[in-house]
């Protein structure tokens, strides 16, 4: 019986959302009509029984209008593919006038999203011709990583008197994948990586000096300088290294393990440090233009194959902004990745002590391990003045690889 009367007040509830319902201005005018016509009534005065027809006509006269301003309004969304957590994001809506009178006075409500911070609550759209279609922009930010889904909207209109409201509901489906924010790393990390590429980028064959020149190309930072071609640099005005036969850059493997050990009221915080950390690395690693491999296992493996540039940092980043914890141990899948092959540099980041990471690694890998929960963690990471230990927005948009080119949705 409850659950009956339920269903039927929530039926209730929805055919009354669709009709139009008075502002405090309009409850002020029905209870001045109820006024006017009540001291009508009472003293036999007609002309008070006339004058309350005035505000309660106004009032139906309002009500038909934003019942029909409000109906064949459509809508789209226009965002970026993907942003950082914490950049903001321009949101383009396109709203389109499928009537055949003009809309004034249109007061769009985005969904209100808890990880979604907007500069401005609603947008209002003044007017809209028939047929044609008028863009509203508001900018946001996203406080989380992963897969934030934008679904519907409200669209209000209380024209042209502002004594009757009407609200509807409109839905279109928006995705956006937020990346984690990628972590400052301290200049003793970053040394420490760039020294470990000029070792491994070093070859038996160069040692030797029997190695025969097959190229030039243009110098990437952590290379070694010692192979700069100076003739070609100074007719080119741009540094070119030489290319050697035998000789391989070294390559980094990033290993992150999210099996859950520890204290459980900590686990997450140290997820986020973890990828944070991990997305730094990979932000450093790629404007160094160092090639990288990252592997993660989830509920299956995630191993993306060796590479550099903006789309190698895209395809890594999709990864990391979908992370969770693990459902193994990282003893059980590092074979599968294969660790220290040839001259890989392996860097593991994980939730638990160090010890027992490096306990999973095989004996003269070279790893750099780093403990998400580990007291020397901040070792790692590098703060600006104001305390912050991510990369700015700005650094972000100056390095060329915040965001691809945006798509419609």
């Amino acid at each position: 019986m409850k659950l009956r009367l339920a269903v039927k007040l929530q039926r209730l509830g929805r055919r009354l959302a669709v009709f139009p319902v008075p502002t405090r201005l309009g409850w002020y005018f029905i209870g001045a009509s109820l006024l006017l016509f009540g001291a009508g009534s009472f003293y036999g005065e007609p002309s008070f029984i006339l004058l309350s027809c005035i505000p309660m006509a106004l009032v139906l006269v309002n009500a038909l209008a934003v019942w029909v301003n409000i109906r064949r309004v459509e809508f789209k969304r226009q965002l970026p593919r993907e942003t950082h957590a914490g950049e903001s994001v321009d949101v383009t809506l396109m709203v389109h006038n499928a009537g055949l009178v003009p809309r004034f006075a249109l007061e769009f409500d985005d969904t209100s999203l808890p990880d979604l911070y907007r500069d401005e609550s609603t947008n209002l759209v003044m007017a809209i011709s028939p047929g044609f279609v008028q863009r509203a922009r508001y900018t946001g930010a996203f406080g989380r990583r992963g897969l934030h889904i934008l679904d519907a909207m409200l669209v209000t209109s209380a024209f042209p008197f502002g004594l009757m409201r009407m609200t509807r509901r409109l839905g279109f489906r928006s995705e956006i994948l937020v990346y984690p924010r990628p972590a400052r790393l301290s200049p003793e990390f970053e040394q420490k990586l760039l020294r470990s590429a000029r070792f491994f980028g070093e070859s038996s064959v160069a040692s030797r000096g029997q190695e025969e020149v097959y190229g030039v190309r243009e110098y990437l930072p952590g290379q070694n300088v010692k192979r700069i071609h100076w003739r070609t640099t100074a007719r080119t005005g741009k540094p070119m290294i030489l290319e050697l036969e035998g000789r391989q850059d070294a390559s980094f493997l990033i290993l992150l393990d999210t099996s859950p050990v520890g204290d459980a009221g900590t686990l997450r915080m140290r997820l986020e440090s973890a990828i944070g950390l991990v997305a730094g690395l990979i932000y450093f690693l790629t404007m160094q233009g160092v090639l990288f491999r990252f592997a993660w296992y989830g509920n299956t493996l995630h191993a993306s194959q060796p590479g550099r540039g903006d789309a190698h940092y895209h395809a890594v980043m999709e990864r990391l902004a979908l992370a969770g914890f693990s459902e193994k141990r990282p003893g059980e899948w590092l074979e599968e990745v294969g660790v220290g092959i040839g001259n890989e540099v392996p860097v593991l980041i994980t939730l638990g002590p160090k010890e027992h990471a490096e306990a999973s690694l095989r004996l003269g890998t070279g790893a750099t391990v780093v403990g998400a929960g580990a007291p020397d963690f901040k070792d790692y990471l590098r703060f600006d003045q104001l305390g912050r230990r991510s990369i700015a927005s700005g650094e972000l948009h100056q390095s060329g690889i915040s965001s691809r080119h945006k798509a419609a949705q």
